[in-house]
C-alpha cells in the first residue's frame, strides 16, 4: 500500500478529523542527499480534529509522531505536521 494512503487510514483512525490533508513532497527534496527516486518520504499533513483539545501543539505533535512510528522505521524521512482544533482552524 502507498504510504500517502496509510497515513490517510492512520489520521482517519486515529484522530476521527474534521478536516484533513496529506501531501506527498518528496519531490520537492530531489538531490538533496538520500533521496530515493519513487519513494514516498516527505509529508506535508494537516489534522483538524478534536482530539487535538487541551493539548499544546509540542503534545500534539508527538500524537502525530507516534501514530507514524512505523513508517518512520522504513523510509519515511520528514513531516510537516499542522494540527489544529475545530475552532482553532476556523480562525486561520
Amino acid at each position: 500500500m502507498k504510504r500517502k494512503i496509510k497515513i490517510k487510514n492512520l489520521i482517519q483512525k486515529n484522530y476521527k478529523p474534521y478536516f484533513f490533508s496529506v501531501l506527498d513532497v518528496s519531490e520537492q527534496h530531489r538531490g538533496h542527499e538520500n533521496f530515493k527516486e519513487s519513494v514516498e518520504s516527505h509529508f506535508e499533513i494537516l489534522i483538524v480534529s478534536e482530539k487535538f483539545k487541551n493539548l499544546n501543539r509540542i503534545d500534539r505533535h508527538r500524537m502525530v509522531n507516534e501514530s507514524l512510528k512505523e513508517e518512520f522505521s522504513s523510509d519515511l524521512h520528514s513531516v510537516i505536521i499542522k494540527t489544529y482544533t475545530v475552532d482553532e482552524y476556523k480562525y486561520t
